[in-house]
């Protein structure tokens, strides 16, 4: 069943994470990559919480990989020009169906 909601919440996602990067980083959703699984509504929620812990100034934000789950999909994001260089940091993030970023931890 589709909520008639789920647009709203992609659309909000989207802006969110436009408006981290807005400082000039970019954006890289990782299409065509084989090992994407979750929506892009995950995924998006998982890099704009990525880049939130860097204040937002985090020079490219990328979906690493993907895996959907009824629970909880896993999304590994890369943040890479992290700490004022060109340091790239991996995070697993923990969401769930509705978008919302249950879990956020770096494993790298």
């Amino acid at each position: 069943m589709t909520s008639p909601f789920r647009p709203l919440l992609i659309v909000a996602a989207a802006t969110s994470l436009a408006a981290c990067v807005s400082d000039g980083g970019t954006y890289d959703s990782g299409a065509g990559s084989a090992m994407r699984q979750a929506s892009s509504g995950a995924e998006s929620a998982c890099m704009s919480a990525v880049n939130g812990n860097y204040g937002g100034n985090v020079g490219t934000v990328k979906v690493a990989s993907s895996e959907f789950s009824q629970a909880n999909s896993v999304v590994m994001v890369d943040a890479v020009g992290v700490r004022g260089g060109s340091q790239t940091e991996r995070w697993k993030c923990l969401v769930s169906s509705d978008g919302a970023v249950q879990e956020l931890t770096v494993v790298q």
